[in-house]
């Protein structure tokens, strides 16, 4: 609690403007990652209040505001705005940042949720890891583990084949494949309300980290989701086109899934499964994402990411 304090007394001196107006080299701009696998991002600054997304180790945030009781008020990459507990979160200011962005780092790319150890004989757990933490270090492809440094200054190991090389990362061409894969994955896992990581998810929250598994940013919601790339037609889906459902008289989107193949759709309803598109009298449209709209975010082209040269 004394780091997020401090850093509270730091921000005092600032005009807290909200972050979308705030230039990324401002020296008044505040910066954070969570140094928890998931942060939980809130309507309002309490325990109590609902979820409605998290936020992953690694992930450049943009601080807004911090209360008096260490509620940080951040902007994610996407634009998606909430409140995190302090005490999840590491903060930076912008010349800490901007090393941050310029340090190799390596991102998670197991399907599944992993470990950080303390070392690699006893394996002594640090942390737990989930698809799209991101972790500073350079990886160490002819070594098992590869050492790496977590937000909050912790050392620790991760298994060198669960973990890419962040620049690399960013630079790879989108697979359609890819995303089914990361989505079919996931099957069985719980739905959750807000939810954005193996551990459990919403519908758009499966699509957001489906995508992201291959360096898109998606929007954070599935009506939100509807509004980018291109409208395809139904016959002639293609694999990792979005599905949108609702209701069909107001053309309201409320749920989202992943086009798999022979009429078939990846969606995270009481758990991740695969579904026929036939047997849903919901479906209102589809869209195609990949080479469809150079307006979507990448981890490659946001700024937030790496210092452009």
């Amino acid at each position: 609690m004394k780091s997020i304090l401090c850093f509270i007394i730091g921000l005092s001196a600032f005009a807290c403007v909200p972050g979308r107006s705030q230039d990324i080299g401002s020296p008044t701009t505040a910066w954070a990652t969570p140094s928890i696998s998931t942060a939980h991002i809130r309507t309002e600054p309490r325990h109590g209040s609902e979820m409605s997304s998290q936020a992953l180790m690694g992930t450049p945030l943009k601080v807004i505001s911090v209360n008096d009781d260490g509620w940080c008020r951040v902007e994610t990459p996407e634009g998606y705005d909430g409140y995190i507990n302090g005490n999840t979160l590491s903060m930076m200011d912008n010349r800490a940042f901007t090393a941050w962005r310029t340090s190799p780092r390596m991102i998670i790319t197991s399907p599944y949720e992993i470990k950080a150890y303390a070392d690699t004989v006893a394996l002594d757990i640090v942390s737990d890891l989930v698809p799209g933490c991101i972790v500073e270090g350079e990886k160490a492809d002819d070594r098992q583990y590869t050492e790496v440094k977590l937000p909050d200054g912790r050392s620790a190991y991760v298994r060198s084949a669960n973990a890419a090389d962040l620049a690399a990362f960013a630079e790879a061409e989108p697979s359609a494949r890819l995303i089914v894969d990361i989505a079919k994955a996931q099957t069985g896992t719980p739905y959750l309300w807000g939810g954005l990581s193996s551990k459990g998810m919403d519908c758009s929250g499966l699509t957001k980290m489906a995508y992201y598994g291959c360096g898109i940013i998606l929007p954070r919601d599935a009506s939100q989701q509807a509004s980018v790339g291109t409208a395809v037609d139904v016959d002639s889906l293609m694999a990792a086109d979005l599905l949108f459902f609702g209701n069909k008289e107001t053309r309201r989107v409320n749920h989202v899934g992943i086009y798999d193949s022979d009429g078939c759709f990846i969606e995270a309803a009481g758990m991740v499964k695969r579904s026929p598109l036939n047997d849903n009298d919901n479906f209102l449209y589809a869209r195609r994402i990949l080479g469809a709209d150079s307006t979507i975010l990448t981890i490659k082209e946001h700024p937030w990411y790496f210092v452009k040269q």
